[in-house]
């Protein structure tokens, strides 16, 4: 994971403020007192009191260190079982700071070689399997071969791999990791405790692997070579017990950051008995473990968060197996979250393993001492979850994952090849010559929307009809559609059930949800109450309702009980009861020559055209492909238009599972493109999702569109307009590249729900 080294916070809890340093200097004290957090100070008083090393009531310092280092910590509830009880590990983002460092020192003085000597005389092993497959830790020409405060192969006493080899085996560092490892002895937090004479550095792969295995090992990261050689060492390889020797002689482990995958291959498939020994020995009270970023992950429950190694290491060397040492319980850790780039993939694979995913941002982290577990660092907060709120999408987003990965096997190798071009490929069976379409993120404002429209009422054959028919079924379920006392509700230029003319009593909508209880919110906009359509006033507007016209009193209860309590239907809510209801919907769709499919909630919009009433949805569809009706999308209509309304963010998922069965198949009217309405390229909310869902569902076009812009299709192919006149950029977009493999999550989320 991202080795690459943040700016070190200059007022850090020195370990000169304690007592049993002081005669090693007082280079930060004095500087920092003034904007130390109160804890800390009154930790440091303490400690200064009592001393680590003193004789006056020893047993009462850690004890009051504990409450004071968790008293503004958000506690973390990871389920820790009995055998957990006595370990302490400290699972950081980047540095050793803030409370980290205060957590760090309470739980170093509960070891056992604490008791017998001074802190600063214990030893710590700093295991650098992690950064093993760097072009940085091997190349001297890599600009980063150079940092100052970097890692490389030279650190590592009497290493068995030799440069020479690296290079050739990897035809001069070709396919390498990227970024840099941090030499964590220059660290403030750490190297600002021991002395270099307390570390020790050691790759268990260097110290144990043969020069086979070596070899197979850069060869496959490299060149996707597979191996022909076993992976793993025999029990009685004599590493192991100079290994364990290693263990017996230090009391801190320090898993360096980089790469998760080679780490937890080294932990649990290539030296198993090695990752077991320091299991065991954290869990017994006698070591402590400390992981930055990589080695964080491999010590938590899954490091399957990542897009960053070489996918190969996973499909051979793990066997699609990231179970990590789970020194934290059920806990996982999802290092440097600073954006909102991986909330979504970690919170459907903590949903989908049963596990507890943590986002820690740098400078954050996660601890468990004995038995229970909290964020310390600078914040000591967890990094903000877009899931958390009381309204979440997790349910809705967690179904859209599991339709699109249900039946996918990613290709072998998973890595990607080339990069999406810039206008939107939709060419597909669902999209003919004929076609005119205009799909936009929320509205038809914009000039060059109207242009675009306008260009497509120009290629429509001269016709009577010259009516807009609009079908408002995607309102239904909003509450600023039905309540009076929504301030929205009263909005001139906003659709409601009174001047949608619906025949549904809003008082059955009233009783059946509770006084509009659990409605989704927002409200939908009128398109012909502003500025209207260019040639189409508002009195050739004609709005409708599907289920409004078509549904008994009985189904319209049940839905809003559905949608409000999450009562499941008692009553048959595929069929129609009097399907010649369709008949005046049908005629209003014969008098049109536009059709606007409005905004709202998208589950319900597919339900009711695509289960209760898919007659009327082949008339229609019918006459979008043979040219005859231009199809206008607004939000949820747009997304119905498209392959796959799977990209969307309901706050209800029973409609989903319920009544359309989990399935998300759009109109395909938009051909083979997949369209994701009010993309911001500021919260990066949708780009791991979007370009997952590409992979999964068959490769289709997904298009982020802006507000402000429009997706048009005619003559067979599309084309964005609008302000930006570009699609929402992603992050995923391009082919596989050093530290960035889409392929790597795109394995863990079909081995999730496959």
């Amino acid at each position: 994971m991202g080795t690459r080294a943040f700016r070190r916070h200059q007022c850090l809890v020195d370990s000169s403020d304690f007592v049993e340093f002081h005669e090693r200097g007082t280079r930060h004290r004095m500087g920092c007192a003034g904007i130390m957090s109160s804890g800390l100070l009154l930790l440091t008083l303490v400690l200064t009191v009592y001393g680590a090393a003193g004789t006056r009531n020893k047993s009462s310092s850690p004890a009051l260190a504990e409450a004071l280092v968790e008293k503004d910590s958000e506690i973390i509830d990871c389920h820790l079982k009995p055998e957990d009880q006595r370990s302490m590990v400290i699972f950081l983002s980047s540095f050793l700071e803030g409370t980290a460092q205060s957590t760090f020192f309470s739980m170093v003085r509960k070891l056992p070689a604490a008791k017998s000597r001074s802190v600063s005389d214990l030893k710590v092993l700093l295991i650098e399997d992690p950064g093993l497959l760097k072009s940085s830790f091997w190349n001297s020409e890599d600009p980063n071969f150079h940092q100052e405060d970097g890692l490389t192969y030279r650190k590592l006493p009497k290493s068995s791999i030799k440069v020479e080899q690296v290079k050739e085996w990897t035809r001069g560092f070709q396919g390498m990791d990227g970024g840099w490892s941090y030499d964590n002895t220059r660290d403030v937090g750490l190297g600002g405790i021991f002395d270099q004479s307390a570390f020790t550095y050691i790759s268990i792969f260097d110290a144990c692997a043969s020069e086979e295995q070596a070899q197979a090992l850069f060869e496959l990261q490299s060149q996707g070579i597979l191996p022909t050689v076993p992976m793993s060492i025999h029990s009685t390889n004599p590493c192991i017990k100079r290994f364990e020797k290693m263990l017996d002689e230090v009391s801190i482990v320090f898993a360096n950051g980089g790469n998760p995958d080679i780490l937890g291959y080294v932990f649990q498939k290539f030296a198993p008995q090695l990752g077991k020994m320091i299991s065991s020995r954290v869990r017994s009270g006698r070591l402590l473990y400390l992981g930055r970023s990589a080695g964080s992950m491999a010590a938590s429950i899954d490091y399957a968060y990542t897009y960053e190694p070489n996918p190969l290491l996973e499909e051979v060397l793990l066997q699609g197996d990231t179970r990590g040492l789970a020194l934290a319980g059920s806990c996982a850790i999802r290092p440097h979250y600073g954006n909102l780039l991986w909330n979504i993939p970690t919170r459907v694979l903590q949903k989908a393993r049963g596990q507890v995913g943590i986002l820690t941002e740098n400078g954050e982290g996660l601890a468990c001492d004995q038995g229970h577990c909290f964020m310390v660092g600078k914040n000591s907060r967890e990094g903000f979850d877009i899931f958390s709120q009381p309204t979440s999408h997790l349910p809705r987003v967690f179904e859209a994952y599991k339709f699109a990965y249900k039946k996918y096997v990613p290709p072998r190798p998973n890595l990607v090849s080339t990069c999406r071009p810039a206008a939107p490929q939709c060419g597909h069976s669902g999209l003919t010559e004929q076609s005119m379409l205009m799909l936009a993120s929320s509205n038809f404002e914009d000039p060059d929307a109207k242009d675009a429209f306008q260009s497509l009422l120009d290629l429509q054959s001269k016709q009577h009809r010259s009516k807009v028919l609009v079908l408002d079924d995607a309102a239904f379920l909003t509450s600023a559609f039905w309540d009076e006392r929504n301030p929205a509700f009263s909005r001139a230029d906003g659709v409601n059930y009174l001047n949608a003319g619906l025949k549904t009593s809003q008082k059955l909508v009233r009783e059946a949800t509770g006084g509009f209880e659990g409605m989704d919110a927002g409200w939908i906009q009128c398109t012909e109450c502003k500025l209207g359509l260019p040639g189409f006033p508002a009195e050739v507007f004609s709005h409708a309702s599907a289920f409004d016209r078509c549904a008994t009193d009985e189904q319209k209860k049940a839905l809003f009980q559905l949608q409000s309590q999450g009562i499941a239907p008692k009553v048959q809510m595929g069929s129609l009861a009097h399907p010649e209801c369709l008949q005046e919907l049908e005629q209003l769709l014969e008098e049109s020559s536009v059709l606007l499919v409005n905004s709202g909630n998208v589950d319900f919009l597919g339900y009711v055209y695509k289960v209760l009433v898919p007659d009327f949805t082949e008339k229609l569809t019918n006459r979008v492909k043979d040219g005859s009706l231009i199809f206008l999308g607004s939000g949820a209509g747009a997304i119905l238009a498209g392959e796959t309304f799977a990209l969307t963010a309901a706050p209800r998922v029973e409609l989903l599972q319920m009544l359309l069965m989990g399935d998300m198949q759009g109109l395909g009217l938009a051909g083979h493109c997949a369209l994701r309405p009010h993309w911001s390229n500021k919260t990066r909310l949708w780009d791991i999702t979007s370009s997952l869902y590409a992979n999964a569902v068959g490769g289709i076009d997904i298009v982020g569109l802006q507000d402000g812009d429009v997706l048009t299709c005619s003559h067979g192919r599309c084309e964005i307009r609008g302000r930006t006149q570009k699609r929402g950029a992603t992050t995923l977009d391009c082919a596989d590249q050093p530290g960035f493999h889409r392929g790597r999550i795109d394995n863990a989320m079909a081995s999730s729900f496959g």
